[in-house]
Parts: C-alpha cells; sequence; structure tokens
C-alpha cells in the first residue's frame, strides 16, 4: 500500500469511529481495520530496522515511532474485542478518535523520513519524538497505552541487552568518526 493509501485508509477509520461514535455502538469488524493498519506499520518499522542510508540514531527513532504506534493500535484491538460486553460503547469510538490523527502524524513523519533518505532533514526525527510523546501521554490519558508489564512482557531481555550493547557500539563509534 502506498503512503497516500495509507493516509486515506486512516481517514476512512476515523470516518467509521464517528459513525460508531454517534450511533453508539462499536463495529467488530473494525478490529480487520486495525489489524491493516497495524500491518502497515510493521513494514514501516521493518524498513527502519534495515535502515543503512541515514544515522542509527534517527533510524532508531523512526524505528521507535512505529513500535509505539503498533503498541497503541494493539490496545485499541483488545479494547473493541470486548467492547460490548464491557459496555464501552462507544467510549472505545471516542478514544480512538482521539489518537488516530497522531498516529497519522506519527506515520507521515517517518513516511517522509523514508523518501528523505540520506538527505533526511535533521528537525525531522526531533519533531517524531515530540510527537510519541504526545501520542503516548494521549494513549494513557484514554487507556490506549498498554501497561508497562504488557509492553515488556513478550520481550527477550537476552536479545534486548545485546541489542543494546550493539546499539551503544554503534552510537560510540558514529561518534567518533563525526569527531574527526
Amino acid at each position: 500500500m502506498s503512503d497516500k493509501s495509507i493516509f486515506d485508509y486512516i481517514n476512512v477509520m476515523r470516518s467509521d469511529l464517528n459513525k460508531m461514535e454517534n450511533k453508539g455502538l462499536v463495529d467488530s469488524s473494525f478490529v480487520t481495520k486495525i489489524d491493516k493498519l497495524d500491518s502497515e506499520l510493521d513494514k514501516m518499522k521493518l524498513y527502519w530496522i534495515n535502515q543503512k542510508a541515514v544515522p542509527i540514531s534517527s533510524a532508531f527513532i523512526f524505528y521507535s515511532a512505529m513500535h509505539n504506534a503498533r503498541l497503541v493500535l494493539v490496545k485499541m484491538k483488545e479494547r473493541f474485542k470486548i467492547a460490548p460486553k464491557v459496555r464501552d460503547n462507544p467510549g472505545i469510538a471516542c478514544d480512538s478518535l482521539l489518537i488516530m490523527p497522531i498516529i497519522s502524524e506519527v506515520y507521515q513523519k517517518a513516511a517522509q523520513a523514508s523518501d528523505e533518505g540520506p538527505k533526511l532533514n535533521p528537525f525531522l526525527a526531533n519533531e517524531t519524538l515530540k510527537l510519541v510523546s504526545a501520542l503516548r501521554t494521549t494513549a494513557k490519558l484514554v487507556n490506549l497505552l498498554p501497561s508497562s508489564d504488557e509492553e515488556t512482557r513478550k520481550t527477550d531481555t537476552d536479545q534486548l541487552k545485546k541489542t543494546a550493547l550493539e546499539l551503544d557500539k554503534k552510537f560510540v563509534a558514529s561518534n567518533l568518526l563525526n569527531d574527526i
């Protein structure tokens, strides 16, 4: 799916959420739309994992942005699945409406950065960090942010330590090269 198609898809999702809010009922089929968007964000996340044309510190920011957006989508999906049982109608639709524009903006920054490649605007990473902070803050306020236990539940701590050490080595090497 192209970036434009993804933005169009997010707008369709927002329209669906507005309809659910107005009707006061959630549509359980919305979960498939969340899955489709999650799949597209995962592709962008993988792109940033494999990116070699930009500094690793910038690539990590865009990777992290996609990771955080996906965390929110997972929580959104969980709430949609149980909404009728726990009478979260139309609460989950209202809460999701607050989050979707931020997810769209986060994706837009990551897509823009991927288009810029080696000519990456250095301010884009900082803007993205601010958006991720806004995403997490807003998601927490509307109960769409996984708890820290939920976020780390599937984390392989040995692999995390190994990856952190590798990242640290790359940051040190990159800083040394920049000082030359």
